[in-house]
């Protein structure tokens, strides 16, 4: 042997099946990184492809600049596309049309429609001016196909167009109207129309894409500083931005500063893990180091050995713990790509994640590493004369008696030996607490990803009409007629008039956005009251409801003064139909009262089970003039995919959580037992019984679990309030409440853990002769 490592090999060997449980630990904990790890790129793959898509792959967008600074920024060397497009119309409130269709005009260079985009869809972007690419609703509203020939009506004349493809940069406004048409042109033909007609304030916009985001990120202060541009003149793509970490959006920074606390917390769970494991192994092997210091090791020596004997478990743990991360990514790939669809039809399901392959390697072993301080400190303590004496069980002097009066003697000593050794307990507490942590963290990331999904709210529409623009345009008597089609399960109508001049008791308050609520949203909203009786909205009543969060000032109490006519705020939601900023929502009656307008800006139409085609065409002919009929069935579905999505691999991740926990005291006790195996023998050969055994296992897993429920609680409940204040209360105005049900969850988790890590050693004890427990080394 030419060094004290050499009896690492020969030590596992001899040890095989009491270093099963650390090695099993091990790969639990790389198999839990690599598959979070693994999934979370894929996610982020497909989340990329997806905002490309609807928001484009440019990272910033510039105003007010020359044609000449735009040329000096597109020659950077950080640089890859810049594209450039000009808007006029966009509110259709000007007399351009399109085959007697209102039209929106768009100069636009072919590098911004094709590649900065993706904005087309069929057919090209025009080659040359006598050429304009229509929006695809255009198909439907004005009966064209490409090649066909449509007139532009502008108050300076008329020109007649090639169609030369269809498309748009915003998909989703267009999907479904018939009276708004987008118009693409060369940006030649725009300054002609331009000019013939008098428009000169046309500001043309740049959009540039960088080689990566970082880049975008470092050159925005640059550019600024370069050009001496105001602030508000540079804006980046959030979407494209967020998605590759590099956003200077606060609400998107919080989220990142919230997903690395709660990646810290998983690194944390496996390390206690590990740690508790390693930690009840050395405590069994204290004759053998003993022995080893005995034989004229060093106490660094001691410390290299186990600190290189958990690197040797990585050997076998980290492989299969990177095989098994990678299958059940692929699984949980292929249920979003197969079973979930919408956008998660385009998730990679059989590819390799370098990220989480290397972050299970990395982490895992990073993880063993510093699990192996402790127990490599513990070991190279390990005092030469207990191995020589026999004496290596840790013992710590005892004072005096202890007092029975309150309990049987063996739930006493199950406690005692639950906390005799202080480090094990803070281990086994910190394990079990952590899980907690979580649970009750991530319930909070749900209950946020509930909120971003608009599509579960119970008043969600599958069928909206709206009038361009908010106007008020659709009878009241129009819901009526609707409530009889047959597959139409419930309807609703809401009006809606921006900035409308209002007077307050609350300083600083000039303008309202005022809204009227059906009484059937009124129903709906009843679960989203925060503040007030929501009861004494309905009717012509004179009181209002505002929605509460960090964007608008009002709230209850106020008094508006509308026109004369005051209403007092008496209610606040944490949701509503349109932006929350100075939002004063109030009943039909009222808003009649207050406006003298009857008809509604927005009709929402929500299909029962047996609704078809045919319900939906029908609808669909009852609509006239300006108004959007949008069917939003798809997209909800879609949303609703997405919820269950991140339901499914957050639960599936506190699942994993649990399940480590679980194994950790199960483990830990067993080790325990084991360790005190001569004890219980002696109990046991003076006149203990196997039930008397039992409890105080029992009692030894319930100190662990009862002060881990306190320590979870006693952190978790805090933490949890301080994450809904931040991303519940502050953005949607839900106010924080005791979560009730999650801590009886809680707490059943913790009987069911304590029992569960009582049955398995207490039942091999109790098998066990006395004579093989005395015995027993």
């Amino acid at each position: 042997m030419k060094s004290y490592l050499s009896l690492i090999p020969i030590s596992a060997k001899v040890r095989r099946r009491q270093s099963r449980m650390t090695i099993l630990c091990i790969i639990i904990s790389v198999f839990l990184v690599t598959t979070i790890f693994s999934v979370a790129d894929m996610m982020i793959r497909t989340e990329s492809r997806t905002m490309q898509d609807e928001h484009g792959s440019w990272h910033i967008q510039i105003e007010n600049i020359s044609e000449d600074i735009a040329k000096e920024i597109e020659q950077r060397s950080d640089v890859i596309e810049m594209g450039c497009s000009e808007e006029f119309n966009s509110d259709a409130d000007q007399p351009y049309f399109i085959n007697d269709k209102k039209a929106t005009l768009y100069g636009a260079d072919e590098a911004y429609v094709t590649q900065l985009t993706n904005s087309v869809e069929e057919g090209n972007y025009p080659q040359n001016d006598n050429e304009i690419m229509l929006s695809s609703n255009a198909k439907l509203a004005l009966n064209v196909e490409i090649g066909d020939q449509v007139t532009l009506n502008t108050p300076a004349g008329d020109t007649d167009y090639i169609v030369s493809g269809f498309g748009s940069d915003d998909k989703d406004y267009y999907q479904g109207q018939t009276y708004l048409v987008a118009v693409y042109m060369t940006q030649t033909t725009f300054a002609k129309i331009m000019d013939n007609n008098g428009i000169s304030d046309i500001t043309p916009v740049y959009y540039v894409q960088f080689q990566e985001a970082s880049k975008a990120s470092n050159a925005i202060p640059e550019i600024q500083k370069e050009y001496s541009l105001a602030e508000d003149s540079i804006s980046e793509n959030t979407a494209i931005m967020g998605i590759s970490g590099q956003s200077s959006n606060e609400s998107v920074k919080n989220i990142y500063g919230i997903a690395a606390v709660l990646f810290i917390l998983v690194l944390l769970a496996g390390v206690l893990m590990i740690s508790g494991s390693m930690n009840s192994n050395v405590a069994q092997r204290t004759k053998f180091f003993g022995m080893m210091r005995c034989i004229g090791a060093s106490r660094k020596q001691i410390i290299n050995f186990v600190r290189l004997e958990a690197l040797n478990w990585c050997k076998t743990a980290v492989p299969i713990g990177l095989v098994l991360g990678i299958l059940i990514s692929w699984v949980v790939c292929a249920l979003l790509h197969y079973g979930i669809g919408g956008e998660f039809s385009a998730t990679p399901v059989f590819a390799l994640s370098p990220i989480g392959l290397i972050s299970g390697l990395v982490v895992g072993t990073v993880t063993v590493l510093l699990a192996a301080q402790s127990p490599a400190k513990r070991a190279s303590k390990v005092s030469p004369m207990s191995a020589v004496s026999g004496n290596t069980e840790a013992t710590s002097s005892v004072k005096h008696a202890s007092k029975l009066r309150f309990g049987k003697i063996e739930n006493i000593l199950g406690v005692h030996h639950a906390t005799s050794s202080k480090k094990n307990w803070i281990l086994m507490t910190a394990s079990f607490s952590l899980s907690i942590i979580l649970l009750l963290c991530f319930s909070v990331g749900l209950d946020f990803a509930h909120e971003l999904v608009p599509s579960l709210r119970s008043w969600q529409p599958d069928l909206t009409l709206n009038g361009y623009a908010n106007s008020m345009v659709l009878d009241r008597e129009l819901e009526n007629t609707i409530k009889s089609v047959p597959g139409v399960e419930n309807v609703f109508g809401s009006s809606y008039m921006d900035s409308v001049a209002a007077t307050s008791s609350r300083q600083g308050v000039d303008h309202v956005n005022l809204t009227s609520y059906s009484d059937t949203l009124l129903n709906s909203a009843k679960d989203s009251v925060i503040e007030g009786d929501i009861s004494k909205i309905y009717g012509e009543s004179h009181q209002a409801i505002t929605i509460s969060n960090k964007d608008n000032p009002l709230k209850v109490g106020d008094v508006i003064q509308i026109g004369g006519k005051e209403v007092e705020i008496t209610c606040s939601v944490s949701e509503g139909l349109y932006s929350s900023e100075y939002s004063v929502i109030c009943s039909r009656e009222t808003f009649e009262w207050l406006t003298g307008e009857q008809n509604y800006s927005l009709i929402g139409i929500q299909l029962d089970e047996d609704a078809t085609d045919t319900t939906v065409q029908q609808i669909n002919n009852l609509v006239e003039g300006d108004v959007i009929f949008d069917d939003l069935r798809v997209s909800n579905q879609e949303d609703r995919n997405t919820y269950m999505a991140a339901e499914f691999v957050m639960y599936s991740f506190l699942a994993i959580i649990a399940m480590i926990t679980i194994f950790n005291i199960i483990n830990s006790i067993s080790m325990s037992v084991t360790a005190r195996v001569k004890q219980y023998g002696s109990m046991r050969a003076v006149g203990m019984d196997g039930s008397q055994l039992t409890r105080m296992i029992a009692s030894e897993s319930f100190t662990y679990a009862i002060s881990g429920i306190i320590v979870g609680c006693g952190i978790g409940i805090p933490l949890s309030r301080f994450l809904h204040t931040m991303l519940l209360t502050r953005y949607f105005g839900t106010a924080w409440t005791i979560p009730g049900k999650l801590i009886a969850i809680i707490i059943v988790f913790g009987i069911i853990s304590a029992i569960a890590a009582t049955y398995v050693p207490a039942k091999h004890m109790r098998n066990m002769a006395i004579t093989d427990t005395i015995n027993d080394l």
